[in-house]
């Protein structure tokens, strides 16, 4: 019986120290990005910090964070738009600086949840991010996947540009929602691109 009870005390351990060690490389793994950011040329820079970013979103749906809770979560999830080659890992949360390395979840529901989901980035202008997404058209497709691997496909109905002080795109939604948004670097405002789920 005291093995038994020993053996689980020591798995409790080991599952503990692994987490706070995943934890750990996902800290590191940002501050390298940013030290990347800092010292290298532009194209370099984003180049380098995707291929991080991504290294450990996939290490995160292998792992899935230990089954902790999606708001908890480092990555929201990752959006693939192929008609203008764009594959990013999207944060959970937002904040100026990770708003710096890769597309952050502004505002709204989780995948799978009824709402209206908002992913912001930066336009670089073809240093990538949201840089293309004004070349897409109604009834374009835009792919989100989540940590499960599950894959949620929404279709376009709406681009256009609005105020960078206009909020109103976020209003909530009873529907499947998504909403994209960036700057245009040209005049100021912001590029809004709005798509529904489509339905299997």
């Amino acid at each position: 019986m005291n093995q038994i009870l020993f053996d689980k005390n020591v798995s409790k351990q080991k599952s503990y120290i692994f987490k706070i060690q995943f934890i750990l490389s996902i800290i590191l793994a940002i501050v390298f990005a940013f030290y990347i950011y800092m010292n290298y040329s532009e194209n370099e820079n984003l180049e380098s910090i995707s291929k991080i970013i991504d290294k450990n979103f996939e290490l995160s749906k292998i792992y899935e964070v230990q089954k902790t809770s999606n708001n908890s979560q480092m990555f929201f999830g990752k959006i693939i738009i192929d008609k203008i080659n764009l594959e990013y890992s999207v944060f959970n949360m937002y904040n100026e600086d990770l708003l710096k390395i890769s597309p952050c979840k502004f505002y709204g529901s989780q995948l799978g949840e009824k709402g209206n989901i908002c992913i912001a980035a930066h336009n670089y202008n073809d240093n990538r991010f949201f840089s293309r997404i004004d070349e897409l058209k109604i009834k374009d497709t835009i792919k989100l996947i989540n940590l499960e691997n599950l894959e949620y496909e929404y279709i376009i109905y709406d681009i256009f540009e609005t105020e960078e002080n206009d909020f109103s795109i976020l209003k909530k939604n009873k529907n499947f929602e998504l909403t994209l948004l960036t700057c245009n670097n040209s005049n100021k405002k912001r590029i809004i691109v709005k798509a529904y789920m489509k339905e299997y």
